[in-house]
């Protein structure tokens, strides 16, 4: 037999040898790194950049802005999901696609600060629970809601919530959660040993942010020095104070009525109201007040702390014979808060069996359709017409902490756009289109709901 050369035995070794980087990766180890698949190659990057705009433009509108301004014969021009700009003789990018809307009024979208259905779930993860084809999207759309919050802003003795704003991205799960958990809610009134622990979960969330603020020269002072570690339980009290979330406070004082919006119990809350505007103080900055009877008694003193409120104008409660002019509610509350600057979101009555937010559920029926209706009762109460607007639209969205992204038509914002053949709060207005993240979810003449009415 012929023995296989030196020459031979070098070769193979020399590719056994090349091949070993392989083997080793083949075998669980670590392969060499290729820098070049790494990252996207910047030109790639540049090229994604360049996807053109879809345009959309909304033309000859008289255009509610949402901000308590008009504009006469207007365009709305939107660009992919943002409104691009607002105004008169506006030029218009080639492609664009036009929407006809001379004679109509155009609005931002309305949104229910308190709500549930309209393919939303009731508790987190709401991101994997939403559906949307729900045909009660539909529903919302035709009553002009756009947005909601669903779940529950929380309550007890500390602020707690679990909850998220819902666009009705009718058709668009990825554009269903505008974002979670804006909103915390804590209960008034507060024993003395659960004020003290208020006071010392905001004493020690300050002295956090005042420290995390302070690291950079602390830092530079000592290299070795360490971050400020978070307050035990601190998240939420030092979101709050950075006006990363809202903080809505319940106040008692009184149940519903299950037949009705007649609410009843203690006929003034005006204790809670100011016991919750001393937490404001506390803060330094204002809450939410949810549902006051009696805040018209006292919208000076709320102004003066920032705070805000959402109410129910439906909300019935009879005064104290004995002191009828200081007790029991008012149908002015909304036009006295507003007089007095107290940005104000108004909501329908709740009852017991259902009906606490727009809906279709509860004894109360159908309140999924009238969201404007609890509006039009604050006009009834002396409320301006265009402050009404409102309160379904940028006081809603500043309630809800969302009022950057929603609840005006301004550019830059999400372009959440209503077409309607008359006033906004008129009870015979339909909705003609709707318009969410710059796409058409509702049209009346489409749709078997309204279509078959006309005037």
């Amino acid at each position: 037999m012929r023995m296989p050369s030196i020459v031979s035995f070098a070769l193979l070794a020399t590719v056994l040898l090349a091949d070993l980087p392989a083997q080793r990766g083949r075998r669980g180890q670590r392969p060499p790194q290729q820098p070049e698949q790494a990252a996207p190659a910047p030109e790639a990057k540049k090229e994604e950049s360049k996807k053109p705009k879809a345009y959309l433009a909304v033309v000859g509108a008289d255009v509610y802005l949402g901000t308590g301004q008009r504009m006469t014969g207007a365009t709305v021009l939107v660009a992919d999901d943002k409104i691009e700009s607002v105004g008169q003789n506006l030029e218009l990018p080639e492609g664009t696609t036009v929407i006809d809307a001379k004679g109509k009024i155009v609005s931002p979208g309305f949104i229910c600060v308190l709500g549930n259905g309209m393919g939303a779930p009731r508790s987190a993860p709401f991101a994997d629970g939403v559906n949307p084809f729900d045909p009660e999207i539909k529903q919302g759309l035709a009553a002009g809601i756009t947005a909601f919050m669903a779940g529950s802003p929380g309550g007890g003795s500390s602020p707690s919530g679990s909850n998220a704003v819902i666009k009705l991205a009718y058709g668009d799960v990825k554009g269903m959660v505008l974002e979670e958990n804006t909103v915390v809610a804590m209960n008034v009134p507060l024993s003395l040993a659960d004020r003290e622990k208020l006071e010392q979960a905001v004493k020690q969330a300050r002295e956090y942010i005042e420290a995390v603020d302070n690291f950079p020269k602390t830092k530079a002072a000592d290299p070795n020095a360490k971050e400020p570690p978070m307050p035990r339980g601190g998240e939420t009290m030092v979101a709050i104070l950075r006006g990363e979330k809202k903080l809505w406070i319940n106040l008692s004082g009184g149940g519903f009525n299950p037949f009705g919006g007649r609410r009843t119990g203690a006929a003034s809350d005006l204790p809670a109201i100011r016991e919750a505007l001393e937490i404001s103080k506390l803060l330094g900055q204002g809450v939410v007040l949810q549902k006051p009877t009696s805040a018209w008694l006292a919208p000076d003193e709320i102004a003066a702390t920032g705070s805000m409120v959402v109410i129910s104008p439906r909300d019935r409660l009879p005064a104290d014979p004995k002191d009828p002019d200081r007790t029991g509610s008012n149908i002015a509350s909304t036009a006295l808060l507003a007089a007095a600057g107290v940005p104000v979101a108004v909501t329908c009555p709740g009852g017991m069996f259902g009906g606490t937010g727009v809906g279709t559920g509860g004894i109360l029926g159908q309140d999924l359709n009238t969201p404007h209706v609890d509006a039009a009762f604050a006009v009834r109460g002396g409320l301006d017409n265009r402050k009404a607007l409102r309160t379904l639209t940028l006081d809603a969205a500043r309630i809800l902490g969302v009022d950057a992204r929603i609840g005006s038509l301004e550019a830059g914002k999400d372009a959440d756009i209503l077409i309607l053949d008359g006033d906004p709060l008129h009870y015979a207005t339909f909705v003609e289109t709707a318009i969410v993240n710059g796409k058409v979810v509702y049209e009346k003449a489409k749709e078997p709901l309204f279509r078959h009415i006309s005037r």
